[in-house]
């Protein structure tokens, strides 16, 4: 009876473990690729208080910004003389192909591109490899540190437009 148990005991710790190695997250996608956000490369952030200062000081020729928010989100504010590519979170085929079709727009040039998306991590990331995949140099590309729905500046309409 002893081994019985033992072997019922064994057969289910055998099955419990296969099953939590299935449901464990995996760096890879379902396609086998990996993801975007996890690529090897040297990610430049910008804080939103320096981000302010480019709004503030530069001129908008001197630089690009890229917004990935959803098309709703971006109507309810957006940083200004941002370009909207509404494909966050940019985790399929057809949400990457948003990025690709519009890379030729960022890829002229030396100036710096901001990319904004709702929180500043992996869709900002996986646009960024998409782009650097697309020939836009790598170091002209900044993520603005915790995206749109934590940009401090949203009462003032010069930091922050609404549609």
């Amino acid at each position: 009876m002893k081994k019985r148990i033992s072997g019922l005991l064994l057969i289910a710790l055998a099955i419990f473990a296969i099953v939590l190695t299935g449901c464990s997250s995996n760096d890879a996608k379902e396609d086998g690729k990996k993801d975007r956000a996890e690529a090897d490369i040297d990610w430049q952030m910008i804080a939103p208080e320096k981000m302010k200062d480019v709004l503030e000081t530069d001129d908008a020729t001197d630089y690009q910004i890229i917004d990935i928010q959803p098309e709703a989100d971006y109507k309810k504010g957006h940083l200004p003389n941002s370009i909207s590519v509404p494909a966050y979170p940019v985790d399929t085929k057809e949400l990457e192909k948003l990025v690709v079709d519009n890379a030729d727009q960022f890829k002229d040039g030396d100036n710096p591109i901001y990319v904004v998306c709702p929180g500043g991590g992996g869709g900002a990331k996986r646009t960024i490899s998409l782009l650097i995949d697309e020939g836009v140099d790598e170091s002209r590309l900044y993520i603005v540190e915790n995206g749109a729905k934590k940009w401090p500046y949203k009462d003032d309409n010069k930091l922050w437009v609404t549609d």
